[in-house]
């Protein structure tokens, strides 16, 4: 587990991988036995289709709010995310799995 919680704390925080990592993680395992045991695990990402991927709930941030909270597909929206984002979006069903997919817009 990783931030300021004590370890009996009911919530984990993970940071993706990548050169910073957290001395006490232990790897996804014991996150995702916490998880399976009732226990909150919050990630923070930037990546859209990593979050749609993985995340059963999602929280898009617009000006320091809540902008939509909910499962992936219902909350990964192409109006919504260009309203964010300020960037034309195209948002798509993986074809194998159906998780969202966010592409950017390009003019033709």
């Amino acid at each position: 587990m990783c931030g300021s919680g004590s370890a009996s704390s009911s919530a984990a925080s993970i940071s993706p991988p990548g050169p910073a990592k957290c001395s006490r993680s232990s790897g996804p395992r014991p996150r995702r036995a916490r998880a399976a045991a009732g226990d909150a695990v919050v990630v923070v990402l930037h990546d859209l289709d990593l979050a749609a991927a993985y995340a059963d709930r999602v929280a898009v941030l617009h000006r320091g709010r809540i902008a939509a909270d909910g499962p992936p597909a219902g909350v990964f929206d192409d109006e919504l995310l260009r309203r964010v984002y300020r960037r034309p979006v195209e948002v798509l069903a993986h074809p194998r799995t159906g998780a969202p997919l966010v592409l950017p817009r390009r003019a033709i």
